[in-house]
């Protein structure tokens, strides 16, 4: 070079150099920021896309077993979004650091030139002299990793704004969980609400839900880490986790397998027991009371299948019109029948359990004490078949005796061992009285409108109020010599009344010869509320 040109660079530099080699600097820094930034971006719109990878989440659902998790996916704001945000910024560190400055070979090994390689390959091939080709690489370079520095420090920062954001979230996700598990179990506790299994009688505490989609066993389906309002299923069913979003409508069992009624947990429960000695009409009774209770509106609706297909076999036997055609219960443990009375939503709804439990289980006390559904006893319907009784049956012809099928087992006897197997339970009691609402209910008086010497104990009556028909029934007992059972009944119960039913009325309570017997629901519903009958 000649000195002449090499002297005119050199003051060249010395004058506009350092503002020259401050401008590459900043463009160097600059160049670094926005890839810092741009990288940033993009890191976080492929970590976070719907659509991203999901094995380093480990949320993949557990197979389904019986002790095991539930299988369900677990729940992206309860911790997993963190670790896709971990990824994010170690991605974009990465990138970063790779882009500007050290390169990152490819999936076959190449390496791709960063931005300082760039600037230093141009230095070494451009025609511009070395020495203005090298100060100004240099201070390309530093302004690039000065860039970087900044790029990453701006990252970090906003990061840990984003992260603590991010906490938030995810205990703000537990904590809502665990606020709606509690206000779910205090709502169903001030309500008195609890749901029973209707096969083995055992209270439930914790419902098994089954994915309408494959079936799978959810035996926690509760706010909580695989999710706050709603969980996903391991063939992608969305299922939600509380009561009041529709968690009531799946299908529930029990710990033993066995199905719960439907839509339970959402009104308290009933159980009332329909005692009596072998037939003595319970089956008949029970057919006829669920009737009038679809009849009578104000909200019906049937628990469980089983119910509703015993029901409509009853229809179709015509059990309406032929109480001989009612199948006899079988002798074992009881089945709950369950249906809903009350309309829906409203606080009167209850869930009706009725144990249709068969006489032949009465006859031994012991076997009557084992019984579970015991325990959850709210009231009693005890059935007495009048021409059970031997002044009854002596003044009836045989004609009418024939039709009606008498129970061959005294009312008295099977009351003493019911009330024997209630005591060996252990039921609340009031001062020496059991604590339970008893309906007596008289069956078969559609035999007594014929020739009888008893007569219908609503024979000629004026009155339709509960408190003369109550005491028309208890007097009629008393004068068929039927005294020691009334007063076992208030010497063992708080609180009795007396009721006179026939299976005539199971579609319509009409007037039979001058008598209107009692509605056969009556006696359900004053059980379930005695103020409203």
């Amino acid at each position: 070079m000649h000195p002449i040109v090499f002297l005119f660079l050199l003051a060249l530099l010395c004058f506009v150099g350092p503002y020259a080699l401050s401008a590459i600097l900043l463009a160097g820094g600059a160049t670094a920021v926005v890839i810092g930034v741009v990288e940033y971006g993009t890191a976080v719109f492929a970590g976070f896309t719907p659509y991203g990878a999901i094995k380093h989440l480990k949320i993949t659902p557990p197979e389904e077993s019986d002790s095991g998790p539930d299988p369900a996916y677990r729940s992206y704001y309860a911790g997993p979004v963190l670790l896709d945000y971990q990824q994010v910024l170690g991605h974009t560190f990465t990138r970063v650091w790779a882009r500007v400055v050290a390169g990152k070979p490819d999936e076959y090994g190449n390496v791709s030139r960063s931005q300082v390689d760039r600037v230093w390959r141009w230095s070494k091939t451009t025609a511009t002299p070395k020495m203005l080709a090298w100060p100004a690489a240099a201070a390309a370079t530093v302004g690039l990793v000065l860039g970087v520095c900044t790029a990453i420090a701006f990252v970090t920062v906003t990061s840990l704004i984003f992260l603590a954001f991010l906490i938030v979230l995810v205990v703000g996700a537990l904590i809502t969980a665990g606020v709606s598990r509690v206000l779910e179990l205090g709502l169903l506790f001030l309500r008195g609400i609890t749901i029973e299994c209707p096969t083995c009688h055992d209270k439930v505490t914790r419902p098994i839900y089954r994915c309408p989609e494959c079936g799978a066993a959810h035996r926690k389906l509760v706010p909580g880490r695989t999710g706050v309002l709603h969980r996903t299923c391991r063939c992608q069913e969305r299922l939600p986790t509380l009561l009041a979003l529709g968690k009531a409508n799946l299908r529930a069992q029990c710990a033993q397998g066995h199905p719960l009624p439907l839509k339970g947990l959402q009104a308290p429960t009933a159980h009332i027991p329909v005692i009596a000695g072998p037939q003595a009409g319970k089956s008949v009774f029970m057919h006829s009371a669920v009737s009038r209770l679809m009849q009578r509106g104000g909200g019906f609706e049937f628990a469980d299948e089983r119910a509703k297909d015993e029901f409509e076999t009853n229809v179709q036997l015509k059990v309406h019109l032929d109480p001989s055609s009612a199948r006899k219960t079988v002798i074992a443990r009881p089945r709950a029948y369950n249906v809903y009375v009350g309309a829906q939503g409203s606080r009167s709804r209850r869930l009706l359990y009725l144990y249709d439990a068969a006489g032949e289980l009465l006859v031994n006390v012991d076997g009557l004490a084992d019984s579970q559904f015991l325990a959850h006893t709210k009231g009693v319907v005890f059935i007495v078949d009048p021409f059970s009784m031997r002044q009854v049956r002596s003044g009836t012809d045989r004609s009418t005796l024939g039709r009606v099928k008498a129970s061959n087992e005294a009312p008295g006897e099977v009351l003493g061992r019911f009330v024997e197997a209630l005591r060996e339970r252990g039921v609340r009691k009031r001062g020496n009285r059991i604590d339970l609402p008893v309906a007596v209910v008289l069956t078969k008086t559609d035999g007594l409108r014929g020739p009888t010497d008893a007569g219908h104990p609503y024979r000629a009556m004026g009155s339709r109020s509960r408190e003369a028909r109550d005491t028309a029934v208890r007097t009629w007992l008393e004068e068929v010599g039927q005294g020691d059972l009334t007063s076992s009944l208030d010497n063992n119960f708080t609180t009795v009344s007396y009721f006179a039913v026939s299976y005539e009325d199971a579609v319509t309570v009409a007037e039979h010869e001058s008598v209107v017997n009692d509605d056969p629901a009556v006696p359900l519903l004053w059980l379930l509320d005695r103020k409203a009958v």
